[in-house]
């Protein structure tokens, strides 16, 4: 079963043999590190993914009624756009020619043998360094608490908006994002 983190959107694996017959379960985010608490009961049935709320402990704790998310908001979760297509290249760096067409929403990148969807060979470069996420038609570059940081030009960025044709540095390896209409 997964869930989706209420801070970020990611996507979280629950271990579903450590909840079993639990209905509650904190959770904490493997992007942005926030714990939440997770209601083990999916409201849709048929979905395998579930959606936590992070005031879950106050409603508990105060007797606080939840809020019901509006359209809006649940418009604004990770999602590809139809009319783009995003490929981020390592154009600088021992894994230079390594490209990468943007087929889900949210693609980390990493060291190499590190777990990251995208692999660098850098040893600078953490296992889990950065993560590249589309949200409402916008491509976002996260830094996932890396050791030695994530760079725009010569600033260190924890989150920033990529434009059009972007390009970024871990380590010593520079990687473009393109964003092309189709």
């Amino acid at each position: 079963m997964r869930a989706r983190c209420p801070h970020c959107a990611a996507q979280i694996e629950l271990d579903d043999s450590r909840n079993a017959g639990r209905r509650m379960a904190q959770v904490r985010c493997w992007m942005c590190a926030q714990s939440s608490l997770v209601d083990l009961t999916p409201p849709d049935q048929n979905s395998s993914t579930i959606e936590f709320n992070p005031i879950l402990d106050a409603e508990r704790q105060f007797g606080a009624s939840r809020v019901e998310r509006s359209d809006e908001s649940r418009a604004a979760g990770l999602d590809l756009p139809d009319h783009k297509s995003i490929q981020i290249s390592v154009i600088q760096g021992m894994s230079r020619g390594v490209e990468c067409d943007m087929t889900v929403p949210l693609v980390t990148i990493g060291r190499l043998r590190g777990g990251a969807d995208i692999e660098v060979d850098d040893p600078k470069v953490s296992r889990l360094h950065c993560a590249i996420e589309v949200k409402n038609d916008s491509v976002l570059l996260r830094d996932l608490r890396s050791t030695n940081g994530t760079y725009i030009g010569e600033k260190r960025v924890l989150a920033a908006r990529l434009n059009e044709c972007a390009e970024f540095r871990i380590g010593e390896t520079k990687i473009r994002v393109a964003v092309a209409a189709h």
